[in-house]
């Protein structure tokens, strides 16, 4: 009985849509036809860190006592714990996955500057190309057809 030589694996991109609440790993793969990206989420992070109320929403600053400059003092700091979290976590996902050694990451502009001063002394920053785009709210559907990832994966290409 002959083995035949194991398939070689082929390197994926991989897109990284992260916001305050979320951030999902995406493998990425051009296909022909009307919809040329194909995205399939191979993993995913929610923020554990904000606070929220029973509907799922972060909670305001309806506590007395509460100032809305200590409130926005606190979101900042949970904003930089969180990107600080991604991008460990980010680390780590690209480390056990065949990629081709880039990440394309997209997220909206404020959660984007946490991310990157939390990148600032990461080796993953010199593998990373940023996109400021608030998309953490779309499906997989309609992330593979929004114009500025479609764009962004062209000009890639």
């Amino acid at each position: 009985m002959v083995i035949p030589p194991p398939k070689p694996i082929t390197p994926v991109r991989c897109i990284a849509v992260a916001d305050q609440r979320r951030v999902r790993l995406f493998a990425a793969n051009i296909t022909g036809g009307t919809h040329p990206l194909h995205l399939e989420e191979v993993a995913s992070r929610e923020n554990s860190l904000l606070p929220h109320d029973r509907g799922g929403r972060p909670t305001g600053t309806g506590v007395p006592g509460i100032s809305y400059e200590s409130a926005d003092r606190m979101h900042d700091v949970l904003r930089n714990q969180f990107a600080a979290e991604v991008v460990q976590w980010l680390a780590i996902e690209m480390r056990r996955r065949p990629t081709d050694g880039t990440l394309r990451l997209i997220a909206p502009p404020e959660f984007l500057g946490a991310l990157r001063r939390a990148l600032a002394a990461h080796p993953l920053a010199a593998r990373i190309t940023e996109h400021a785009a608030d998309l953490g709210g779309l499906s997989v559907a309609e992330l593979e057809r929004h114009p500025a990832l479609v764009d962004q994966w062209r000009d890639s290409a």
